[in-house]
């Protein structure tokens, strides 16, 4: 039994607390509720530092009863907590469920054991350093955009629209982004004001239509018919995107790099660094640049998101550039690009083999 509810310990300069830590930061991130969290506490409490080093067994034998009573729950809720934590893998449960817990140390180690043990916790200390690092970014990122919707609802208030207040007090009534507490909702909403914004400021910016336009037949905007009127002959099939995340990293500026690795921790846990990392770090990193979201929502629509994020990294690494390459207004760079992009196809390829030609050519990363 032993040599199965041993583990491999924790990463190195981690302890059993700092561990905890992690776990009670990333909570949301791995679905844990309140009470699993006290549960949790009370169960690492009820173990040795030397339970965590590897080859070691790290289990407690508290009796149900007890552990209530430490982590201010009843025992039926202990019992529940318990069952879900082992079912999804977080514990093993070695004693059954009417017998009388037990174990035994000899020198600071265990010897045997009938409880709870956390080899399974701690065989996932990755995943959960990951949980805590997303916990992090969100916590920060959540901060950002509260002030962001802040300030939509003072730029859509200036408009001086009834109308638009109205669409934005749709969005969120109580104009407090302070209250909403999901990143994805706050995420959301943002997204929501930057679209109420970006249309009502077009339509006061128009003024009266003449009569002439009154007259006139509404423009054809669909994605079909720009696709056909925008594009020369025989552009219908884009070229592949020519590189790879981890290219594209390697060819990032340093901004977007730091947000990057953010993700490449948060997302792909260090591993192979995906697209899905490499698109959310550019949408962040346009945010930073005061690229509003609709227009990244349509760029995204008419070149796919790789595109778009490939647009954005060319834009923003030529702004630090000091040669004919070099751009003024990443941003503007940006808009410009993808419309090009759009209309005649191969830009993106072309200006990333310049990119790469530039670098040296070089292909390792992360």
């Amino acid at each position: 039994m032993t040599q199965h509810l041993t583990h491999g310990g924790l990463p190195d300069g981690l302890t059993r607390w700092q561990f905890f830590g992690l776990i009670e930061r990333g909570r949301r991130q791995l679905g844990l509720s309140k009470g699993a969290i006290a549960y949790l506490k009370v169960a690492i409490s009820n173990t040795m530092d030397e339970d965590f080093v590897a080859g070691r067994i790290c289990s407690f034998w508290t009796s149900v009863t007890k552990i209530a009573a430490q982590a201010g729950l009843d025992r039926r809720q202990i019992a529940r907590i318990e069952g879900d934590l082992v079912q999804r893998g977080l514990l093993a449960k070695t004693a059954s469920d009417h017998s009388r817990r037990a174990g035994s140390r000899r020198d600071g180690k265990i010897g045997n054991e009938f409880g709870i043990n956390l080899a399974p916790l701690i065989a996932r200390a990755a995943e959960i350093q990951a949980a805590a690092q997303k916990a992090a970014f969100e916590e920060e990122e959540a901060e950002r955009l509260r002030c962001r919707i802040k300030k939509l609802f003072g730029d859509i208030r200036r408009l001086c629209s009834g109308v638009a207040t109205q669409a934005a007090e749709e969005v969120l009534p109580n104009r407090r982004p302070s209250t909403i507490q999901s990143f994805e909702r706050l995420r959301q909403v943002a997204e929501a004001l930057e679209a109420v914004w970006e249309d009502f400021s077009v339509q006061i910016g128009r003024g009266e239509k003449s009569h002439q336009c009154d007259i006139s037949p509404a423009l054809n905007t669909s994605k079909e018919n720009i696709n056909k009127t925008c594009r020369p002959d025989g552009q219908d099939d884009v070229p592949p995107i020519r590189t790879t995340p981890a290219q594209v990293a390697l060819l990032a500026s340093e901004p977007l790099r730091e947000i990057i690795e953010l993700y490449w921790n948060a997302f792909d846990n260090r591993s192979r660094l995906s697209w899905q990392s490499v698109q959310l770090a550019a949408r962040d990193r346009a945010d930073q640049l005061g690229i509003s979201g609709g227009i990244w929502q349509r760029q995204c629509g008419a070149l796919g998101e790789e595109r778009t994020a490939l647009c954005l990294m060319i834009a923003d690494r030529n702004s630090d550039r000091s040669d004919a390459y070099r751009v003024r207004d990443a941003a503007a760079a940006f808009i410009g690009m993808a419309r090009s992009e759009a209309r005649r196809g191969a830009i993106v390829n072309s200006l990333l083999g310049e990119l790469i030609g530039n670098q040296g050519g070089q292909r390792n990363g992360l």
